[in-house]
């Protein structure tokens, strides 16, 4: 195991990363410091950060669960934890309290996030999900591209 310290995002405070070649399992340690797979740790980089396939904004397709074969757009993506929301998608129940005198409890229906590798991204012009390959185009600016059909997605 090799040790470093990183400043995390949206943090003041160095953390001190634990990095070890075995699968991570769990959350972080109490004494303040993570251990992380060196899968998320390249040559000379010292913020590892997971990355997602798609990102907010994008219209994708279930491929497997429950809810497979629906498509919607994402409304909120957490690298983190590899999950998103999607729109109309795993639509959970939560009983709410009366929040005041005289007003009623209520069921309220709304998503909940379902793992990234679940999904993937719907081409609308072949109406079938694809996989997304990135491309340099003459600027020097790095966009996103449809597998299936070759376009540009950004």
């Amino acid at each position: 195991m090799s040790e470093q310290y990183i400043k995390p995002i949206n943090k003041n405070k160095r953390r001190r990363v634990i990095f070890s070649n075995a699968p991570i399992k769990g959350q972080s340690k109490k004494g303040g410091f993570f251990i992380v797979s060196k899968a998320f740790l390249k040559a000379n980089v010292s913020n590892p950060r997971p990355k997602l396939h798609v990102k907010r904004g994008d219209t994708v397709m279930v491929i497997s669960g429950k809810d497979k074969g629906k498509t919607g757009k994402i409304i909120a993506a957490f690298p983190r934890e590899s999950k998103v929301i999607v729109e109309g998608v795993n639509i959970i129940k939560r009983h709410q309290k009366p929040r005041g005198i005289g007003q009623a409890g209520e069921i309220v229906e709304k998503e909940a996030p379902i793992f990234a590798s679940k999904v993937m991204f719907y081409d609308a012009n072949k109406k079938r999900p694809t996989r997304i390959g990135y491309k340099i185009v003459k600027e020097g600016k790095k966009v996103r591209v449809s597998k299936v059909s070759g376009e540009q997605i950004d």
